[in-house]
């Protein structure tokens, strides 16, 4: 039995309600990281997303690179993102059981760095940067003294305000043990690339069909590893050609023999 974690990034969007009709048909729960700025704009949505048990989780404000912003403004985009969450708990009257964050782009203050790639095993390496630089579009470059600096700070920041990873079993030899595993960010362990097939970036990057979409599924060593539990990412954006690419992925894991667990 394969077993995954379903997360969503830049949620709400006006295809939101799609999204949490087909997780409720598949009785999937997902954890939505959610952008500020989008949850003003379709309040509703993620209201919706509780009522049908789903999980909200924290992805900034305006989904700025944090590497290009200081520690305060950093601070800033998450607590202003925080205070909409919680607004988001009490309108639908539900609990909140636990408090997650995700960098947008993977920035976590180092930029395309996203973890210490020099202390992952050498035999791993290449493949953890091949993991996160799928989706960053960042020249990889060795961060700076100050950019590491802020990224401990940002650590320490998460940690103090109770922020927490919820998955469990993860135990690729990438993951546990070291930072992905350790940090108060939720990373990730397999991306579906979905939106590499908007039609902004279609033809631009690796994956150019669903096809393809579903042959990375298939040939992912680590996600068909029945030894571990896995995290997904998977993308809400405007963009009305997403959720069917979106849909796709999901229905070829679940054919697949993927199960999907519960966050908490």
């Amino acid at each position: 039995m394969k077993k995954t974690y379903l997360t969503i990034d830049d949620s709400p969007s006006p295809n939101t309600g799609k999204v949490i009709e087909y997780l409720g048909q598949k009785n999937i729960q997902a954890l939505f990281f959610c952008i500020g700025d989008h949850l003003e704009k379709y309040p509703d949505a993620m209201e919706e997303a509780l009522h049908a048990g789903h999980v909200l989780a924290n992805h900034t404000y305006t989904h700025r690179r944090f590497s290009t912003l200081s520690f305060g403004a950093c601070i800033q985009e998450i607590e202003k993102t925080e205070h909409l969450i919680d607004r988001c708990y009490k309108k639908a009257k539900k609990i909140r059981t636990g408090k997650y964050f995700r960098f947008p782009h993977m920035d976590r203050g180092t930029a395309g760095w996203v973890v210490d790639y020099d202390a992952i095993d050498e035999i791993y390496r290449e493949e953890v940067i091949t993991l996160f630089a799928d989706g960053l579009n960042i020249t990889l470059e060795r961060p700076t003294d100050e950019m590491i600096e802020k990224k401990h700070q940002l650590q320490a920041y998460l940690k103090q305000e109770g922020y927490i990873q919820p998955f469990k079993g993860v135990t690729h030899p990438w993951f546990q043990g070291t930072e992905l595993e350790t940090a108060r960010d939720c990373m990730y362990s397999f991306s579906n690339s979905d939106w590499m097939l908007l039609d902004r970036h279609r033809g631009q990057w690796p994956y150019k069909t669903e096809e393809d979409l579903k042959a990375k599924i298939d040939h992912d060593k680590y996600l068909n590893d029945e030894t571990s539990t896995h995290i997904i990412l998977a993308h809400d954006k405007p963009e009305p050609e997403l959720f069917p690419i979106f849909k796709t992925t999901l229905d070829h894991m679940i054919e697949s023999g993927f199960v999907f667990l519960d966050i908490n």
